[in-house]
């Protein structure tokens, strides 16, 4: 890992995430944003390519090397509704499901599928083992042309389209699946001390950005040119605190992963021990 350099934490370009990263953005507590692809990000940290002290993981990308990681507790991104964030697009004459053709930015989201398939809809799946993934370039249309199905994750706020394909939200179908909100990701980063410095940052971070929803929701919508009302319920959709239910989602999936054969054992859930506050109260 590079030896000197800014203290970086290594995010996916996201709208969800804004109430994570409110005051980060001017280097607060000696911080540095470094955005990349989900599943680049895994591997950055993972590799130590970049001096990153702690960076947004999905679930999946933790627990392939949880034994190197502590999570930082209270803060996650999840949701147990319809966000439109992770959405399985079905090919209208598709009676069964053979090839998905899949975002190349993510990991989580692909086994979350593969999860729900044989899960909750073994009639689209009948053996879910045999399931091809094409990698593409997201673009639903040019996806639906080569596969059976099109899994697009969408990292900000989108609206449905009179006339477009049959979807499922899995996050949703995971929620209804199991009762559990489905967490898109978490902070996580290696237990060394400039990684608790930026836990304990990013905790406050956290706590900070929930109390100003108006003003981020303002700011996703002048980026996006969508309506503020729009961007407020957005953001409405997406819990922030790791708690015992998002806590309890996360083992469920991590769990339901290893039965399927996406991971060699189950890792435990480690933390980092820094002092917390309890969750603001929210304006």
């Amino acid at each position: 890992m590079p030896e000197s350099g800014p203290h970086l934490v290594g995010v996916p370009e996201a709208s969800y995430l804004k109430p994570l990263i409110y005051d980060l953005g001017d280097s607060s507590g000696g911080l540095q944003l470094h955005v990349e692809a989900p599943a680049q990000l895994a591997l950055t940290l993972q590799q130590r390519t970049e001096p990153l002290r702690c960076a947004f993981l999905s679930p999946i990308d933790y627990a392939r090397h949880g034994a190197d990681y502590l999570i930082v507790p209270g803060a996650c991104v999840a949701s147990s509704g319809q966000t439109n964030t992770v959405k399985l697009y079905i090919k209208p004459s598709v009676r069964r499901i053979d090839r998905i053709a899949v975002d190349v930015r993510v990991t989580s989201e692909i086994i979350l599928a593969k999860i729900l398939l044989a899960e909750k809809f073994p009639n689209l799946t009948p053996d879910a083992r045999k399931l091809q993934f094409v990698p593409m370039i997201t673009n639903r249309d040019e996806m639906l042309r080569k596969a059976d199905a099109a899994l697009v994750v969408n990292f900000h706020p989108v609206h449905s389209e009179a006339g477009e394909p049959f979807s499922l939200d899995l996050a949703d179908e995971w929620s209804d699946l199991t009762g559990f909100p489905y967490v898109h990701g978490f902070w996580v980063g290696h237990d060394e001390p400039e990684s608790y410095h930026a836990a304990e940052v990013l905790t406050k971070s956290k706590d900070l950005g929930i109390t100003r929803l108006e003003q981020i929701s303002r700011s996703i919508s002048g980026e996006r040119h969508l309506g503020l009302e729009d961007c407020k319920q957005y953001l409405a959709g997406f819990r922030y605190e790791l708690g015992e239910e998002e806590l309890q989602g996360l083992s469920e999936y991590i769990q339901i992963a290893f039965y399927h054969g996406v991971l060699p054992d189950v890792p435990d859930l480690n933390f980092f021990e820094i002092a917390t506050t309890p969750p603001p109260t929210i304006q």
